[in-house]
């Protein structure tokens, strides 16, 4: 069984699109989304949807909680995880990602080709439940704690199991930056905020 969790921060403008291209494709179980403490729309949209699961929490506590959050409804073996902010997503895109794990072929694949995302940051994947549970890969807590380092966390959890991971390239897909989502202000603070994460990981990591 596959789940997908969309992970969604005040994405009432793109969120319907999203989840609409997921639904297209018939190897996919079951959609989650988890509204990520959004004022706007986001909740409502998605409820429209007709999908299976839509949670809405109470405040912002960064994607990795999120994407745990949907986890901890997510009946799949396999998971999908797919940013609300991407344009261009589609059946065929979603589907080349996922059959090289349903295949047997790699324990986690990364969408990689994304205009302005490093394919190590890439946050459209898909992955074996167990890179997100606890199977002696990492403490679990770091999952939860982990914001915009969620695919950093990934990436570790994965190279402490040695475990197979394949970059597949998307074909069409972009997504939205963040001031032209927040506006000047606010995109300006949570790209700063998401590089600085970013970069303390690296830090941290490295020495």
């Amino acid at each position: 069984m596959i789940s997908c969790i969309i992970p969604a921060y005040n994405e009432e403008e793109r969120i319907k699109d999203v989840i609409e291209a997921v639904k297209n494709s018939k190897l996919v179980d079951e959609i989650i989304v988890v509204s990520d403490g959004s004022t706007d729309n986001t909740y409502e949209i998605s409820k429209k949807c007709n999908i299976d699961k839509v949670i809405q929490l109470e405040k912002n506590i960064g994607k990795g909680g999120a994407i745990m959050e949907g986890l901890k409804y997510a009946k799949g073996d396999i998971i999908l995880l797919v940013d609300a902010d991407l344009r261009g997503l589609t059946k065929e895109n979603l589907e080349n990602l996922i059959k090289p794990v349903l295949d047997g072929k790699a324990d986690m694949t990364i969408g990689s080709n994304i205009p302005f995302v490093m394919n190590k940051f890439s946050g459209l994947r898909c992955l074996k439940r167990l890179l997100l549970e606890d199977q002696g890969l990492g403490d679990i807590e770091n999952l939860k704690n982990s914001k915009f380092n969620i695919e950093n966390e990934l990436n570790e959890r994965a190279k402490r199991g040695n475990l197979k991971v394949l970059y597949v390239k998307m074909n069409g897909i972009r997504n939205v930056h963040k001031i032209k989502k927040y506006g000047l202000k606010e995109g300006l603070k949570r790209t700063i905020d998401m590089y600085f994460q970013l970069l303390k990981y690296e830090i941290k990591n490295r020495f």
